[in-house]
């Protein structure tokens, strides 16, 4: 057979001859940066395997390798040592040579001791084995036998039946869980988030937390509201904010905003209009209007681009003129825009309630009812919407079965706990509230009437068309009859 040479294709050149041409077999070539890697490698297995030193020797010993470098340098360099490394070739290991080193080990004096950790996974078990460099092929049975040699006569053992179970054992504590306030509950209250831990995006652990922390906000000064805030304008009444304020619900539903955007921009305004007492009347409508964009880009993913608020403006206002008003206002409000809703709070305290569809829906109707009404206004965002839930529980009471059969369930004390509010508490908003529905048919005659067409389609259950909101149920809570 013929020699099978493995060569480069700068070799090809130095194999031919005067009289004819070597034979040559070179299938293919390898992959780039493998070529001089494999040539260099080859050759010096070959001479060390001779025992000739590398460097100088390799390159004298062949001199087509002179020039040829690895493609792939590492930029690695070993620690100049005076004697030559010497490569050898390593023997096959068969079962016999094992079982030889096994029942002979091979004495060594300077050999130090290598600690090997060998963790496994049973509960919470760690286990360390120090063994010794010679150990390092021996079988398991054999290693066993050498521990509990070596092992204390007062070292505890393990108890279990298996030969590798005789190791010594450090038991390494689980840290315990610290308990969030929200797995922190009164006797009788119940938990409404404890089906609620699959899901990272309802934050079970620490809910409780988040709404304390909207509770305090709420009740900042940058963010309250006080009672008859538009004392002091000379241009601007409580009557052009109700106007305002009823022409933004229309337009907020005609562009299909979200719900927390209307209730955004109500807040802008107000705490605009508390804060600058200098507002005239013609640029009350401007104000309005900024405050729906910034409240747009805060909360919609899509928000309407700012031609489409010029164009609402019928053009009264440009642009530029919005532009200018929105640096107006952030930096009036020092940039804080983001202040608690009550709708934030409706949706909390209806999971608490577990209320029907029917008692969610009136509870967002009263609270737009008080949003557009002045007299409401410097209510907290909580207090709105625990006091719209009490109304839609009183006039749509759950039932739930008890011994006697069934009672109404008006404030429980789940309710109490979550929502912070008790019934006395409640009283004076609740019959506020109760104003404001029996004054829906004057506001309409007033032409304030678009959250009352809102919540009259088949959308929103027909709720402000229902009989109860003009029954006996409100005149008990004008009385301040209300029922735990």
């Amino acid at each position: 057979m013929s020699r099978i040479m493995r060569i480069d294709e700068n070799q090809v050149a130095g194999n031919l001859h005067e009289g004819g041409m070597k034979k040559v077999v070179a299938a293919r070539r390898p992959v780039l940066g493998e070529l001089g890697n494999k040539v260099l490698r080859n050759a010096s297995q070959d001479l060390l395997g001779k025992g000739v030193e590398k460097g100088a020797a390799l390159k004298n010993a062949n001199p087509t390798l002179k020039n040829i470098k690895p493609r792939v340098d590492t930029r690695w360099r070993k620690a100049d040592t005076a004697a030559a490394a010497v490569v050898v070739p390593k023997k096959v290991v068969t079962r016999s040579d094992s079982q030889k080193a096994a029942v002979e080990p091979k004495p060594s004096a300077n050999v130090d001791a290598v600690k090997v950790h060998v963790q496994l996974n049973k509960g919470n078990e760690v286990k360390h084995v120090t063994l010794k460099r010679e150990d390092s092929q021996l079988s398991l049975r054999t290693l066993a036998k050498q521990n509990r040699k070596a092992q204390p006569k007062n070292a505890p053992s393990s108890g279990t039946s298996s030969s590798d179970e005789h190791e010594i054992i450090s038991i390494s504590k689980k840290p315990e869980r610290v308990e969030a306030h929200s797995q922190k509950l009164l006797e009788n209250i119940e938990n409404i988030d404890a089906n609620d831990g699959w899901n990272p995006m309802l934050v079970a652990e620490y809910v409780n937390d988040i709404y304390n922390y909207l509770n305090e906000l709420e009740s900042r000064p940058g963010y309250a509201l006080c009672e008859n805030f538009l004392d002091g304008h000379k241009e601007i009444t409580h009557k052009m904010r109700t106007i305002l304020i009823d022409w933004i619900n229309e337009v907020h539903y005609q562009f299909k905003l979200d719900i927390d955007t209307y209730h955004m921009t109500v807040s802008l305004i107000d705490r605009y209009l508390q804060t600058m007492k200098t507002v005239p009347k013609k640029k009350l409508q401007l104000v309005g209007v900024t405050a729906m964009f910034i409240a747009s880009k805060y909360e919609e993913l899509f928000p309407p681009e700012i031609q489409d608020f010029v164009y609402i403006t019928d053009d009264t206002y440009q642009k530029y003129q919005i532009l200018e008003m929105e640096k107006e206002m952030v930096r009036t409000l020092d940039f804080n825009l983001g202040k608690p809703l009550p709708t934030h709070f409706l949706r909390r305290f209806s999971k608490a309630a577990k209320a029907s569809d029917v008692n969610h829906v009136l509870a967002k109707y009263l609270i737009e009812l008080a949003s557009v009404d002045y007299s409401t206004a410097h209510y907290k965002p909580s207090e709105i919407a625990a006091a719209a839930l009490y109304i839609s529980l009183y006039l749509f009471p759950l039932t739930s079965n008890g011994g006697n059969g069934t009672s109404a369930i008006i404030w429980t004390k789940t309710l109490e706990h979550y929502t912070h509010y008790n019934v006395k508490y409640l009283a004076p908003i609740v019959q506020r509230l109760a104003n404001v529905i029996k004054a829906v048919p004057k506001m309409m005659d007033k032409k304030v009437k678009y959250p009352w067409l809102k919540y009259s389609s088949s959308k929103f259950q027909c709720i402000s068309t229902h009989p109860k909101l003009k029954g006996s149920e409100i005149e008990e809570l004008l009385n301040n009859e209300l029922r735990c």
